[in-house]
């Protein structure tokens, strides 16, 4: 089962919620090849670098043309892209805004099902820098409650996407490969997610923690049930 983590020691399956027309500058070319068809993006969107993984593609504007690239890897801030076409010569050039868009990138396999993995590892990242970076129970309990509230608006789409990809449920399944790179992100994270639970049952006397606790507990519960 790919699409599953460890949340409060339950293994549950975590979606979240496609976003329709999205558009925005990913960030520049910084350095081009001798062809002009290989470059590096310098990501200035942090936020939404969730977004650009291998296998996405991007896009220039010039007028009226449009030269689209393939996102080939990814090295932190840098997205390793080359054009994505054998015909005509379009060359890019340092400097240029790159975008992402869905429009794009609608033919891609598993496309929501890549967002959902990227937009949940983000989710996990903040909660866990947020557990392991402070000792105050008031600000433990509000993380546990964001993730809660969170996770809650995505319940109807979750079990939408599960409907929609049966395959991706199955047990001791491997991943798809067009999957592979976030299943494996996610992996990665699971330590750390356990660590951040049992952090948090340090302070499970506090008040505040033991009923954002139980709350998280009655939000994951719903994702077993059929409505």
């Amino acid at each position: 089962m790919i699409f599953s983590t460890v949340m409060f020691f339950l293994t549950v399956t975590l979606y979240s919620k496609e976003k329709q027309g999205d558009e925005f500058i990913a960030g520049s070319i910084g350095f081009t090849g001798k062809s002009g068809r290989e470059g590096i993006v310098v990501v200035n969107s942090p936020n939404k670098g969730y977004l650009l993984n291998k296998g996405v593609l991007l896009v220039i504007k010039r007028g009226e043309e449009r030269i689209i690239l393939r996102v080939n890897d990814t090295a932190g801030k840098y997205l390793i892209c080359r054009v994505n076409s054998e015909t005509g010569n379009p060359v890019i050039k340092e400097g240029e805004d790159v975008f992402y868009s869905d429009s794009i990138n609608s033919g891609i396999k598993y496309r929501d099902a890549k967002r959902i993995f990227a937009e949940h590892i983000r989710l996990y990242e903040s909660f866990i820098l947020k557990i392991e970076s402070t000792e105050d129970t008031r600000m433990i309990s509000e993380a546990v409650k964001n993730l809660s509230a969170e996770l809650d608006k995505l319940i109807p789409e979750m079990k939408r996407i599960n409907r929609k990809y049966p395959e991706l449920g199955k047990k001791d399944a491997p991943p798809p490969v067009e999957l592979q790179g976030e299943s494996e992100m996610l992996e990665a994270l699971e330590p750390r997610l356990k660590e951040a639970f049992f952090k948090i049952q340090m302070f499970s006397s506090d008040e505040n923690i033991k009923k954002a606790t139980e709350d998280l507990q009655k939000v994951l519960s719903k994702l077993n049930t059929d409505k």
